[in-house]
């Protein structure tokens, strides 16, 4: 003897009573009938490959399935080798904790353990966690969470912090957006747009302007400009509304911007005859998402600033700058 086998009896004497002990201890340790058993239906599952017609690989694969039958029937099994191959793919399927689980199980058995044994294992443990799941789910809806004691005795009770966002109506103070009030939906297209307005609304979603504020993609199913179709104007209402203003510039709406200095100065002899009419253009301007967007210009050749409706700012989405100025007519 050699190796592990060797260091089970090498402190036992080389004497004739001996033998037997050292007989004994070497067959309690390596004669395990069912290691051995499982370790040849392992190497009955790793076969070797045939991969051209030949005669050398054909006959090592005989020899290899021959060997292993035959030594499974010297050990005299009291299972058929078929249980035997079917514990070992069932085994090999499962994960590691149910295995040992199944081999703490059976290692007190001399014999072999069926393939109806397993079945009727992996059955219970099956029913087994099947109720262990369900006490958990039960437990975690009903279980109410624990309440720290202080030094004192008193209970500390849990603060919570719930945020809810709702939306409000800006015309009847509602829990519904905008373009959803009755109120607002009878409105006239031109009243609607002046409460839009009024109320610093965006023309597009019908929605406050804030650092969460995220417009809609949609367009006007009139006339498939970016605003919303319930501010859709005709052309009439819209060029005298476009007119109007243009000659009332509102300021940025930026918090803490105070209000340029706006001065007009009048200056006539007589009677005036005639009136000075400017002209307007229709010119398509790049908005922030880079979409051309088309607006209305008022052209004065005599005006050394330009000037822009909050309108239009809002529809381009341009961005904004506080500053002052001052601005002065004549």
């Amino acid at each position: 003897m050699k190796g592990k086998a060797k260091g089970i009896i090498s402190n036992l004497q080389i004497t004739n009573e001996n033998f037997s002990v050292a007989w004994k201890l070497v067959t309690q340790r390596y004669n395990n009938q069912r290691l051995i058993s499982m370790m040849h239906a392992k190497n009955l599952c790793c076969l070797p490959a045939v991969k051209k017609s030949d005669a050398s690989p054909l006959r090592q694969l005989i020899n290899h399935v021959s060997s292993h039958m035959n030594a499974l029937k010297a050990l005299s099994l009291n299972v058929p080798i078929q249980d035997l191959m079917l514990n070992h793919f069932l085994l090999s399927a499962l994960d590691a904790e149910t295995q040992r689980e199944w081999e703490l199980l059976t290692a007190s058995r001399e014999d072999i353990p069926s393939t109806s044994d397993l079945i009727t294992f992996l059955e219970s443990r099956c029913r087994a966690l099947e109720l262990l799941q369900n006490t958990q789910s039960v437990k975690t809806v009903t279980a109410s969470p624990r309440q720290p004691l202080t030094c004192g005795g008193k209970v500390s009770k849990p603060s919570y912090s719930n945020v809810v966002t709702q939306t409000q109506c800006t015309l009847c103070n509602g829990s519904h957006r905008l373009f959803k009030c009755d109120k607002f939906l009878k409105l006239q297209p031109q009243q609607r747009f002046h409460h839009a307005k009024q109320r610093r609304l965006c023309f597009n979603c019908l929605q406050s302007f804030d650092k969460d504020h995220t417009c809609s993609k949609q367009v006007c199913q009139e006339c498939q400009n970016r605003h919303h179709t319930l501010l859709h104007l005709n052309s009439q209402t819209q060029a005298t509304n476009n007119s109007s203003t243009t000659r009332n510039n509102q300021s940025a709406n930026t918090k803490g911007v105070t209000n340029a200095n706006v001065n007009t100065y009048h200056t006539l002899k007589g009677k005036p005859k005639n009136h000075t009419l400017l002209a307007t253009a229709i010119v398509e301007v790049r908005n922030k998402s880079g979409q051309y967007v088309p607006c209305r210009a008022l052209l004065d050749s005599g005006s050394q600033s330009h000037f822009i409706t909050e309108r239009c700012v809002q529809r381009l989405r341009l961005p904004r700058t506080q500053t002052h100025t001052s601005i002065q007519g004549i």
